[in-house]
Formats: structure tokens, C-alpha cells, sequence
């Protein structure tokens, strides 16, 4: 039997992002792509490359759903345009049969307020535990 090690639940949604590596030299673009799921400690996103375990990412992602759990000022349609920018660790390198990689990516900083409004935006969309 395996022990589950995650602190949040993933939810199946995919979303677009963009991201890039951070890094001293020039040159890296910022790609774009989507993930797959999402939790309140990483996700597991699309990328056209590998990237080493380990490397940090600057990631923005677009959460359709979570403005109504952030705390703002103005019309909640204004805050679900905000991405959620973050900054994500690799832990998990997949290459996929279609070229692709998948990365599994540990959120390292995120925002308070943000991750907590992501946090009650997954618990809301989680789907009911099965019996």
C-alpha cells in the first residue's frame, strides 16, 4: 500500500501558463503552455523541453474560477484576469511518447494571499471523496 506524501489534494484542471527559467544568462523566452492538475503545493505542466531537477521556474498561471476566493478590490471578473504568479521548483521530469516533457513542479514562493485564495478555489472544485 502507498503512502500518499502530498500535503494537498491535486485537481484535474488544465489551464494555460507561461514560464521560464531562472537563470544568469540571457537568452531563455518565456514559454507558454497548459497544466494538467494543480494543488496547493505544485502542478504538472506541459513543456516543450526538459529542464534540470532542481531548476526554478517563474510561473504564471491562469486559474478560471479563483477570483471570487481572492481578496481585492472590484468586480471578481478583474481578478480572475490576474494570473497567479509563482515561483516552482522541478522535482519530476517525464518524457512523453509525443516528444513532450511533463514537469512536476513544487511551488517555492507563492504570494500569501494567492495561495491561500487557491486554496479554497481547489477545495470548492475538488470532487466528493468516494466511499
Amino acid at each position: 500500500m502507498s503512502q500518499e506524501r502530498r500535503q494537498y489534494q491535486r485537481i484535474p484542471l488544465e489551464a494555460s501558463l507561461s514560464f521560464q527559467e531562472l537563470s544568469f544568462h540571457k537568452g531563455d523566452i518565456p514559454a507558454t503552455s497548459s497544466y494538467k492538475d494543480v494543488s496547493g503545493g505544485g502542478l504538472l505542466l506541459d513543456s516543450p523541453r526538459a529542464y534540470p531537477l532542481g531548476a526554478l521556474l517563474k510561473l504564471e498561471l491562469r486559474v478560471p474560477g479563483w477570483g471570487r476566493y481572492q481578496n481585492h478590490f472590484g468586480p471578481v471578473h478583474d481578478a480572475d484576469v490576474r494570473p497567479l504568479v509563482a515561483l516552482g521548483m522541478v522535482v519530476r521530469v517525464e518524457q512523453m511518447d509525443t516528444g513532450g516533457y511533463e514537469l512536476g513542479i513544487k511551488f517555492q514562493n507563492v504570494y500569501p494571499d494567492d495561495l491561500e485564495a487557491l486554496v479554497k478555489f481547489l477545495e470548492a472544485s475538488a470532487p466528493p471523496p468516494s466511499v
